[in-house]
């Protein structure tokens, strides 16, 4: 597996220090008003990720739907395509693997809702099959990636790239960034609603 390691918690600190200055904060808040736009409209918000990275979309989805919720207030609807093992692992042994995500998404999802890819180098097969479908099908996609971003970086409305080749480091700053989104997504949700109604 490519990739670097720090070899003390020091170093470890300094590069998670260093890359996050260098994380585009404006794509965060893009990313935020997508999420807030699918709430709006009563949409639903698909993530998606392997290995470590889908432990990363499955907390996205927590947050989304547990942290960003504000009394009174119908909830976004996310979910985690990786968190039905039944649907995931007949796909990857019925067809094939690089459907595991398309598969579901195709089923779920409708015009204007939100696909989330989280995926450190950005070329995994099931991760670009589901974008392409995504685009397909009218949702707006977010790609949040690792290294150079690889080839999703092109099929993303928004891509946040943490420029780094540490996967530890990469998958704890794409955490930090559910964190961040859902925070934004609560306070946007509520503002929203404390906004007077104006008479037409």
């Amino acid at each position: 597996m490519p990739g670097t390691i720090c070899t003390s918690a020091q170093a470890y600190i300094a590069e998670l220090t260093k890359i996050l200055g260098q994380v585009d904060p404006d794509g965060i808040e893009a990313f935020a008003d997508l999420l807030f736009d699918a709430w709006k409209e009563n949409g639903q918000a698909f993530f998606f990720g392997n290995g470590g990275s889908a432990s990363t979309a499955s907390h996205h989805v927590l947050d989304i739907v547990k942290t960003a919720s504000v009394e009174g207030q119908r909830y976004l609807r996310a979910f985690g395509m990786n968190d039905n093992i039944g649907i995931l692992t007949a796909v990857g042994n019925d067809l094939d693997y690089s459907e595991s995500f398309s598969f579901p998404l195709s089923a779920y999802s409708e015009a204007g809702d939100v696909a989330v890819a989280i995926s450190c180098s950005g070329n995994s097969p099931n991760i670009l099959r589901a974008c392409q479908l995504a685009r397909e099908r009218g949702l707006s996609v977010v790609a949040l990636t690792g290294f150079a971003g690889g080839k999703v970086a092109a099929l993303a409305n928004v891509h946040i790239n943490i420029p780094s080749d540490n996967y530890g480091i990469v998958e704890d700053l794409h955490l930090s960034i559910g964190h961040m989104t859902a925070q934004i997504l609560q306070a946007k949700i509520k503002a929203y609603i404390a906004e007077p109604i104006v008479a037409q």
